[in-house]
């Protein structure tokens, strides 16, 4: 009987993180995931999202208890800050999909990790949302990320990684590259 010791490096399991790579290498169909949500909108200003299942590892993985996001507009912008804006959950997401990958590569590389901070902040121009000028984009006019880490690696090492999470973050990516969105009305 084989004994498998696991190694576990900023709470990462290594181990299982390269075995997870041999895998989609031997069968890339399980490297094939589907995220879902759904929306109800409220009232006013206020939506709530419910993730519960997604497609993974080729088959639908359903979620002991569901995730809830509330969202809704501060105040100022006509909502009764019941949560953060969309825009907000969009610095969250790229925040946390950037750290994740960033802990999971230095993992990888065997870089312990002690601390990681960031901070987010992006420029929207309300022109857009209301569509007052047809030539301002609604959307970040740009985002910029501020990470503190503490490490022994090097700052270089710590530079690279920084700059290899934001090329593998599939949030990053999203937001920084063109991405199809279908919309249609179901009745």
């Amino acid at each position: 009987m084989k004994t498998q010791t696991q190694t576990i490096i900023n709470g990462v399991n290594v181990s299982q993180l390269f075995e997870t790579i041999d895998n989609i290498k031997e069968n890339k169909k399980i490297a094939k995931f589907n995220f879902r949500a759904k929306n109800k909108w409220i009232d006013g200003t206020e939506n709530q999202t419910t993730v519960s299942d997604f497609y993974g590892a080729c088959k639908t993985h359903i979620r002991e208890t569901p995730h809830v996001f509330v969202k809704d507009e501060p105040l100022l912008l006509l909502g009764k800050d019941k949560g953060a804006n969309p825009v907000e959950y969009l610095l969250a997401g790229l925040a946390g999909c950037i750290t994740t990958s960033l802990v999971a590569h230095a993992a990888a590389r065997g870089i312990k990790i002690d601390s990681i901070e960031s901070t987010l902040e992006g420029d929207i121009d309300l022109h857009g949302l209301f569509q007052l000028d047809e030539s301002v984009n609604p959307g970040y006019q740009g985002i910029n990320i501020s990470f503190k880490i503490k490490s022994d690696a090097p700052e270089e090492t710590l530079k690279e990684l920084v700059e290899l999470a934001k090329k593998a973050s599939p949030v990053a990516n999203t937001v920084s590259q063109p991405t199809p969105i279908n919309v249609r009305l179901d009745n």
